[in-house]
């Protein structure tokens, strides 16, 4: 997430469309007054940030009034450390945090893809944390997709990211399939005279172990699953399997 007052612009970062390297390349014109979570340092992220010239996390940590919940409390008051706000606040949230002013006057924007092509991005990228912790026998594609439905289906799905009451809350949806052609309309948009296009590799390259496009690697009913929790992003950009 940021919330950029120098630029009066929100990027609400969803799941499994190139957020990260798109804060990377949007924190280039930022300022030390914005709200940039941060990125992950463990995998080199905020490194290749630096590297990129973009600025590095800022205004992240919750205010004291912010904090709710007994876990988010608890670490407050026992240990001292504020909670941070989340990568990936929702519309919702985010409009809580800045007040009905900043969230109407601001130009905000966000990033969808494919449902079919990100769902599978999202189980070698899971599959990958899995393995990196030493962990085997990581479930196959379709059992991980199944127990999506059950569990997660917010990690399917981006619809509740970028909508309030079921209407997109954004002025403008990024395509992921053409995003580098899509930041050059947004930078001027947003009137911006620098450069936020994406970095020069992207923050979680290198992952995906099978290249096999979706529709060659879906079974019918994991197309099936899939359209059913993101029947609402598929009729609202017209994505085809």
């Amino acid at each position: 997430m940021i919330i950029s007052h120098r630029n009066r612009f929100i990027f609400i970062k969803t799941r499994k469309t190139a957020g990260s390297s798109l804060e990377i390349g949007l924190s280039r014109v930022c300022g030390p007054e914005d709200l940039i979570t941060p990125l992950s340092a463990q995998r080199g992220e905020e490194e290749l940030r630096r590297q990129e010239g973009g600025v590095g996390p800022c205004n992240y940590l919750k205010r004291i009034r912010e904090h709710r919940g007994f876990k988010e409390w608890r670490r407050l008051l026992t240990r001292g450390q504020r909670t941070q706000y989340g990568e990936h606040s929702t519309a919702p949230e985010i409009r809580r945090l800045v007040g009905s002013e900043v969230w109407s006057s601001y130009y905000r924007f966000t990033v969808e893809r494919n449902p079919w092509d990100r769902a599978l991005s999202r189980y070698w990228w899971q599959k990958h944390r899995w393995e990196e912790k030493g962990r085997r026998n990581f479930p196959s594609l379709s059992e991980y997709l199944q127990w999506l439905e059950r569990h997660k289906p917010h990690w399917l799905s981006n619809w509740g990211h970028y909508t309030i009451d079921g209407e997109i809350a954004v002025d403008r949806v990024l395509r992921y399939e053409n995003l580098a052609e899509e930041l050059e309309r947004l930078r001027l948009d947003l009137g911006v005279d620098g450069d936020i296009s994406l970095p020069s590799r992207r923050a979680k390259g290198g992952i995906r172990q099978n290249r096999q496009p979706y529709a060659e690697v879906l079974s019918q009913t994991d197309l099936e699953l899939i359209a059913r929790l993101c029947w609402r992003e598929i009729e609202a950009f017209g994505y085809q399997f």
